[in-house]
């Protein structure tokens, strides 16, 4: 009997000491780098600096004169409204018009198939104030006396930027000033500036 109690009595503590076992944690590693360096180990990888971003390029002198373009319009466009003084607004409107002359070359550069084009439409600053309403919306408006070049859709908006003003100082010369035809031109060609500036 007390040898079966002791067989029993071991086995139990067997059972116990299985029941009980658990698998132990691994130690966390404290392995600094100069500690590595020593034991031959590789040491942690140190985390990658951000890079840091580069400036944003300053816009080019085109892309510049095309927003002073943009404000000068827009004040045009108020002054109209607002029935300014027509030798007033016939200054704003010929700055504006230099203006585009300044900003086609850069245009032209970038789409050489516009250069004649753009050049027979820029002849109108010098002779806008020889035409009729009816004969610049003919000649320039719908290119009658501009040359047809291939895909002039990509010249189309840059030259509205010329023929627009040039139309508001021959409907600002008229005996009777058109202010609401003006002030609808200017508003048009401000409507065409994003389509300029895709393509510069």
């Amino acid at each position: 009997m007390n040898y079966r109690m002791g067989l029993l009595a071991a086995a139990c503590v067997a059972v116990l000491g299985a029941c009980d076992s658990r698998t132990p944690e691994p130690p966390r590693s404290t392995t600094t780098p100069a500690v590595a360096e020593e034991a031959g180990v590789a040491a942690p990888a140190a985390p990658v600096p951000a890079a840091a971003s580069e400036p944003a390029a300053p816009p080019s002198p085109a892309a510049a004169q095309l927003d002073e373009y943009a404000e000068k319009a827009r004040e045009l466009s108020t002054a109209i409204a607002s029935r300014a003084d027509t030798s007033q607004l016939q200054a704003q409107t010929e700055a504006l018009l230099d203006l585009a002359g300044e900003i086609s070359p850069a245009y032209s550069t970038r789409h050489p198939h516009c250069v004649e084009y753009l050049e027979a439409a820029l002849a109108v600053r010098d002779t806008w104030s020889d035409l009729d309403h009816e004969t610049i919306e003919r000649d320039y408006h719908h290119d009658g006396a501009l040359p047809k070049p291939d895909n002039v859709g990509v010249c189309y908006h840059m030259k509205d930027l010329i023929v627009h003003p040039a139309t508001v100082l021959v409907l600002l010369s008229q005996p009777q000033p058109d202010y609401e035809q003006s002030k609808r031109e200017i508003d048009e060609v401000i409507a065409h500036l994003g389509a300029v500036r895709m393509q510069l």
